[in-house]
C-alpha cells in the first residue's frame, strides 16, 4: 500500500479550506478515515500528523453522520490520532460513542475531562470500556447518575476504589438494578453474598470539628512523626503554629491569609492554618497535603469552604508543587469544582472506617 504518497494522492486541500461543496468534504472524510484503518499499521510518523490535520479540518466542514462514521473508523486502533479521537469524545454521542467505549489512545485524563464537561450519555459510554482504572472510575460514582452507576457495576474489569465501592453499595440500598448488578459483579469476582453496606448517617450530621475526633483512634502513633518524612521533615512547624496562634488570637487567621501563603509557598505556615482552622493536628494535615491519594483531602478542604481559588493556590505549594504537572493541578482543580458539600460530607463520614490514606 502506498501511504508514502498521502499528501499528494489524499488530500484535496480546497476541500480542506471549505471552498468545495459538502458533499465532497463528507466523502473525502469516508476516504480518509477508511484509507487509514487499512494502512495504520504501516504508517510513518509523519504519515500519521498529515491525516490527523485532514481529519481535523474535515471534522469541522461534514456532518455528523459522517463524523460518527469516522469515529467508528479510528475507535479500535491503537495508533490512531491522538488529537481527532480526543476532539471525537467530545463530540455528539452518535461519534463520542464508538471512541469512548474502545479507543485505547484517550488517556485518563481525556475520559475525566469529558466526564466533566458532558452529560450522562458519555459517562454511560465511558463504562463500557475494558480498562478502567480508579482514577476515572471515582469521577463516574461522584455523578450519582444511576444509569451511570448501574452500567459501572456491571462492567466486571472497571476498577473501583475501596471508597466508590462503598459509595455504590450504600447507593443499592435505594437502587434495586444497581444492588443486582452488583451482586453479579460480586460472584464474578469470587466474592459471595457480600451484604449491602449498613446505612450512613445523616450527611448534615457532620461537621470538620467533631470529625477529626472520629478519626483519631484509627491514626497510628508514627504518623504524628515527621522526621523521618523525606520531605517534611525539612519544615519548622513549630515555629509556624507560633505564628498561627498568634494571627488567631488577634483574629485575623482566615482562608485569605492562607491563600497568600500559599501563593509564597510558605508551606508550613499553611499546614498549621489549615489545622488550627480545622482541628486536625498539624502533622496529619502535613501527609494529607504531601500524598498523591488527594481526593481526601479535596473533601476535607470541600467541608472547610474553601475556594476554587485557594484549592488552586494550595496545589502550587509544598510537596504538590514538585510532583504534580501544570495539567495534573487543572484537572484536580476540576475535580474540586465538581465535588458538592454533600458528597464530600458523605465520604469524609466512611474515614471512621476506611482510614486516612496518608502514605
Amino acid at each position: 500500500m502506498k501511504t508514502a504518497t498521502l499528501k499528494t494522492e489524499l488530500v484535496d486541500w480546497k476541500v480542506l479550506s471549505g471552498q468545495g461543496d459538502r458533499n465532497k468534504s463528507d466523502e473525502l472524510m469516508r476516504h480518509v478515515a477508511t484509507l487509514f484503518s487499512l494502512t495504520a499499521e504501516h504508517c510513518t510518523d509523519e504519515q500519521l500528523a498529515t491525516y490527523d490535520t485532514v481529519m481535523q479540518r474535515l471534522a469541522d466542514l461534514v456532518c455528523e453522520e459522517t463524523r460518527s462514521f469516522a469515529a467508528k473508523k479510528l475507535s479500535t486502533l491503537g495508533n490512531a490520532p491522538h488529537q481527532i479521537v480526543r476532539r471525537f469524545a467530545f463530540d455528539a454521542i452518535a461519534v463520542a460513542n464508538p471512541v469512548l467505549k474502545h479507543s485505547p489512545v484517550l488517556t485518563d485524563q481525556d475520559l475525566i475531562e469529558v466526564s466533566d464537561v458532558k452529560g450522562k450519555d458519555h459517562m454511560v459510554a465511558i463504562c463500557f470500556r475494558k480498562q478502567l482504572s480508579c482514577v476515572v472510575t471515582d469521577v463516574l460514582i461522584e455523578s450519582e447518575h444511576g444509569s451511570v452507576l448501574i452500567k459501572l457495576a456491571a462492567n466486571a474489569d472497571a476498577e473501583i476504589s475501596p471508597i466508590g465501592m462503598r459509595v455504590l453499595k450504600n447507593a443499592a440500598a435505594n437502587d434495586q438494578a444497581l444492588a443486582k448488578e452488583l451482586s453479579r459483579r460480586d460472584k464474578a469476582n469470587g466474592v459471595e453474598d457480600v451484604k449491602a453496606a449498613a446505612p450512613l448517617k445523616r450527611t448534615n450530621d457532620l461537621s470538620v470539628a467533631s470529625l477529626w475526633k472520629d478519626i483519631e483512634a484509627q491514626v497510628p502513633g508514627p504518623l504524628y512523626d515527621l522526621s523521618m518524612h523525606s520531605y517534611l521533615a525539612r519544615y519548622r512547624f513549630e515555629s509556624s503554629l507560633n505564628k498561627i496562634d498568634k494571627l488567631e488570637r488577634q483574629g485575623v487567621l482566615d482562608k485569605g491569609i492562607l491563600r497568600q501563603y500559599a501563593s509564597n509557598d510558605q508551606f508550613a505556615d499553611v499546614v498549621c492554618g489549615i489545622a488550627r482552622m480545622s482541628g486536625f493536628p498539624h502533622q496529619i494535615v502535613a501527609r494529607m497535603m504531601a500524598t498523591l491519594h488527594w481526593e481526601q483531602t479535596l473533601c476535607l478542604f470541600k467541608l472547610m469552604g474553601f475556594s476554587d481559588q485557594l484549592v488552586e493556590s494550595l496545589l502550587s505549594c509544598g510537596p504538590w508543587l514538585l510532583c504534580l504537572s501544570p495539567n495534573q493541578s487543572m484537572m484536580i482543580v476540576k475535580q474540586y469544582r465538581l465535588l458538592t458539600v454533600e458528597q464530600a460530607r458523605s465520604r469524609a463520614l466512611l474515614w471512621p472506617q476506611d482510614g486516612l490514606l496518608l502514605d
